[in-house]
């Protein structure tokens, strides 16, 4: 017996998650999460991301097809670790980011993408919802609102003297890790939700 099309589109996302995480394109720190999302029937993960603070070489931040990635790390940094990154390029725009986790999943039915939706919300994730809809098919993004996006240098001229990278990197730090909190609460809601089940 052929197997439904819902089936056959989450077991090629899972398959295609264990082969990125086995290549390293998985942020380790995240996979309890996708792990408790597609273990319930009704959700698979395609992709994901548990935040990241970041250094890029860009005219403008999120120009993705002319932006330069110097270092990128899923943790807190140590200002020494951004200091080494930004004197030793030339590029004339810098910019230092801390990107909020970002989660997109596929749901079921309208019931369960809506059922996410407030489990997320609750987990201190503002920003979830539905984006757009298919026949069995409800995408529903999941992103964290905190968030730095600021210039180190522009056309050459530096904005953040490097004697004050350390209060930057200091706030992009408390902010990570208050996002990554909420993804391991986002975590346990779900398992939560998976015990209930009949």
């Amino acid at each position: 017996m052929a197997e439904d099309p819902w089936t056959s589109r989450k077991r090629a996302f899972l398959r295609r998650l264990e082969r990125e995480r086995r290549q390293g394109r998985v942020d380790e720190d995240i996979v309890p999460l996708l792990r408790a999302i597609n273990a319930l029937d009704d959700y698979y993960t395609t992709s994901s991301c548990s935040g990241r603070i970041q250094v890029v070489a860009a005219e403008f931040p999120g120009d993705k097809w002319n932006m330069v990635t110097l270092a990128k790390w899923h943790r807190p940094v140590e200002p020494e670790e951004v200091v080494t990154v930004v004197r030793h390029v030339d590029y004339p725009n810098l910019w230092f980011s801390m990107q909020p986790p970002i989660l997109h999943v596929i749901c079921r039915t309208p019931a369960a993408a809506i059922r996410l939706v407030k489990l997320a919300r609750a987990s201190g994730f503002k920003r979830a919802g539905l984006q757009g809809a298919r026949k069995n098919r409800y995408p529903v993004e999941i992103m964290g609102t905190e968030r730095i996006e600021t210039p180190l240098r522009l056309s050459g001229v530096w904005v953040v003297r490097e004697e004050a990278l350390p209060l930057l990197v200091r706030a992009a730090n408390m902010l990570l890790v208050r996002s990554k909190e909420r993804i391991e609460r986002l975590r346990r809601a779900i398992e939560a939700l998976a015990a209930e089940a009949p």
